[in-house]
C-alpha cells in the first residue's frame, strides 16, 4: 500500500513541477501570449476592476451616471493629424455604448469646443450637458513613423488622463489622473504590409479601446494595453 502511496505521490509532485515549469516559460515568452493561456487553463478568464471603478466607487456599465469626454493636442500634433481629437472620442463613444456606459454625444461636444475654442476648466461643460463625471485625455504626442526608416511603421502615443467629478460644476474635484502611452504594434512593421491609412485606422482603435477600458471592467483576455 505504502509503494501505491509514493508513487502517487510521485506522479503528483512530477505533475506540478511540469505545470510550473511550462508556466515559467510560457511567461517568458514576449507579450506572455501562452502566459494568459496556461492563467485561463487553470485560472479562468478573470474580470480587471476598472481604474475609474477604483478610484470612484462607481460602476458606469449601470448606465445612471453619464460622462463627457474631452481630448486635446497641441498644434504640432494637429497640423498633421486635425481630425485625430474628434475621431478618437467618436470612437470611444461608440465602444462604451455597446457596454452600457451613458455617453454624452461626441458631436454636441465637438459643436461646443467649436462654439467657445477652448476646454477651460469643464465646469461650463458639464453643467451644460449635466454630466457626472468628464475624462480628459491630454495628448502630448502621437507618430506613426519610425525614426531614420522611411520603409517601417510603428504607432505611438502619449498623454495624460484626467478623470474629473463634475456632480458640482462649480467646484470639480479630481478622481484620478495617470499617464497613458500605447505603442502598436511591439515593434515596427513594414509600409508594405498595410497602407499607412489602414494601418493609422488600427492604431486609432487600438487607442480607443485601451482608454475606454478605463471606465469599464473587462476580462484579462480583452486588456489590449
Amino acid at each position: 500500500m505504502s509503494s501505491i502511496v509514493n508513487r502517487q505521490v510521485s506522479h503528483a509532485l512530477s505533475w506540478l513541477l511540469m505545470v510550473t515549469m511550462f508556466g515559467m516559460a510560457a511567461c517568458a515568452l514576449p507579450g506572455c501570449s501562452l502566459g494568459v493561456m496556461f492563467g485561463k487553463m487553470f485560472f479562468g478568464d478573470p474580470k480587471i476592476k476598472c481604474q475609474f471603478r477604483s478610484a470612484t466607487g462607481v460602476d458606469l456599465t449601470k448606465g445612471e451616471d453619464s460622462i463627457l469626454i474631452a481630448c486635446s493636442a497641441p498644434h504640432s500634433i494637429l497640423s498633421r493629424f486635425p481630425g485625430i481629437p474628434i475621431d478618437l472620442v467618436d470612437r470611444m463613444s461608440r465602444h462604451l455604448k455597446t457596454r452600457n456606459v451613458k455617453i454624452i454625444s461626441a458631436d454636441d461636444v465637438a459643436t461646443w469646443f467649436d462654439d467657445h475654442g477652448e476646454w477651460g476648466d469643464f465646469s461650463e461643460l458639464a453643467e451644460k450637458f449635466k454630466a457626472d463625471y468628464v475624462m480628459h485625455f491630454e495628448m502630448e504626442s502621437f507618430s506613426c513613423d519610425v525614426p531614420d526608416s522611411a520603409n517601417l511603421q510603428q504607432g505611438k502615443v502619449q498623454g495624460k488622463i484626467t478623470m474629473l467629478d463634475t456632480t458640482k460644476p462649480s467646484e470639480p474635484t479630481v478622481a484620478f489622473e495617470r499617464a497613458f502611452s500605447v505603442s502598436y504594434p511591439d515593434y515596427p512593421v513594414p509600409k508594405e504590409n498595410k497602407s499607412e491609412q489602414l494601418f493609422r485606422e488600427s492604431f486609432l482603435d487600438k487607442i480607443s479601446v485601451s482608454l475606454a477600458q478605463i471606465l469599464y471592467d473587462h476580462r484579462a483576455s480583452e486588456t489590449v494595453n
